[in-house]
């Protein structure tokens, strides 16, 4: 047997196994299907036969088989539909206004230093306003329609977009930034090649939590003010 050949029959013993198994125990797949799945069996049975065997009354907590059969309803499925779409579409509108003014004011904080030192400190404050006062607010001004659902959601949006999408442009790496500048790149060269890529990272991670920001604001919304939504059932 050659050198070459010894050595490939050697890396070939120290390469780990691509089955995600190791002889003599269960492949990795095994447990990461079975042992979530046989959870939710087991939370499924108690669901079923530990409110009968308490004795608690069905209004107060049904049993999972009575939970199923009015979830499929056709009168009942019918309704929860018409509301999700109602919520989604106040959600996804006051998203993209949120979310498109958040990352607009970002940019803009963080380019113009005396812009973000006046306008920084009240937008923390409005931040630690409870959306929830203001949408009685929002009633009075616009009425029961779609306007104030949509504001409250885009008012919750907009402040992870903004806190965000600054510290993805001020954290730049500032070797990049002075190499930018020693070539003689332009401001819109800077922007467009440098900072906006280095902060797109930072503004996914604010829109991932915008997101969920959206539904709740527009159910909150819902809850104050609505004649149809996720929040107006959930009321019923």
């Amino acid at each position: 047997m050659t050198d070459t050949e010894s050595l490939a029959l050697a890396g070939a013993a120290r390469r780990p196994s691509t089955t995600g198994a190791t002889p003599g125990t269960r492949p990795v797949w095994w447990s990461r299907a079975v042992i979530p799945l046989g959870l939710l069996a087991v939370l499924l049975v108690a669901w079923e036969f530990l409110p009968g065997a308490l004795g608690v009354p069905p209004f107060i907590f049904p049993r999972f088989s009575s939970v199923m059969l009015n979830f499929f309803a056709p009168d009942i499925l019918g309704l929860m539909f018409s509301s999700l779409l109602v919520t989604l579409q106040e959600a996804m509108i006051g998203l993209v206004i949120g979310a498109g003014c958040g990352v607009l004011a970002g940019f803009a904080l963080a380019e113009w230093a005396p812009l973000r030192q006046a306008l920084y400190p009240y937008m923390v404050a409005f931040q630690s306003l409870p959306k929830i006062a203001v949408a009685p607010l929002f009633v009075i001004w616009f009425g029961f329609d779609l306007t104030p659902k949509v504001l409250v959601v885009a008012m919750l949006t907009f402040f992870p977009l903004l806190v965000n999408t600054m510290a993805g442009i001020t954290g730049v790496d500032r070797d990049r930034l002075d190499l930018f500048r020693a070539m003689c790149a332009s401001r819109r060269q800077v922007w467009v090649k440098l900072l906006l890529p280095s902060a797109l990272p930072s503004i996914f991670a604010g829109l991932e939590v915008a997101a969920v920001f959206s539904l709740l604001g527009a159910i909150t919304g819902e809850f104050v003010s609505s004649k149809a939504g996720l929040g107006v059932l959930l009321l019923q």
